[in-house]
């Protein structure tokens, strides 16, 4: 019985351990300095807001998010279009999303 207790502690140690993910972090709000990275996608404040939903709701679908800053803006398009068929999306929401994600990730570089 004594011998259970300490095991038991490092069972769940390491379930919470592996259970972590070091890369994760909230997706960006969509502020003036992401609006100003998306100029070059010529994207709305609102249609980069449709973009961070439309991530956030349909990649959980299937995954956990992925940190935006762990790919480079030009990395974007292709993981996106990737995955756009899995997700269902229509051709404006992917846009969106690829917008969403190109700026954030620019903006996360410039700090």
């Amino acid at each position: 019985m004594r011998h259970r207790l300490p095991l038991l502690m490092v069972v769940i140690s390491l379930f919470l351990g592996a259970c972590a993910t070091s890369d994760f972090a909230p997706p960006p709000a969509v502020s003036p300095s992401l609006i100003a990275s998306a100029r070059l996608d010529r994207l709305s404040a609102q249609e980069l807001s449709m973009g961070r939903e439309v991530f956030v709701s349909r990649c959980l679908e299937c995954h956990t998010l992925p940190s935006v800053g762990k790919h480079s803006s030009a990395e974007w398009p292709h993981l996106v279009a990737r995955m756009a068929g899995r997700a269902n999306l229509t051709a404006s929401d992917q846009r969106a999303v690829t917008g969403y994600l190109r700026a954030a990730s620019a903006t996360m570089k410039q700090y």
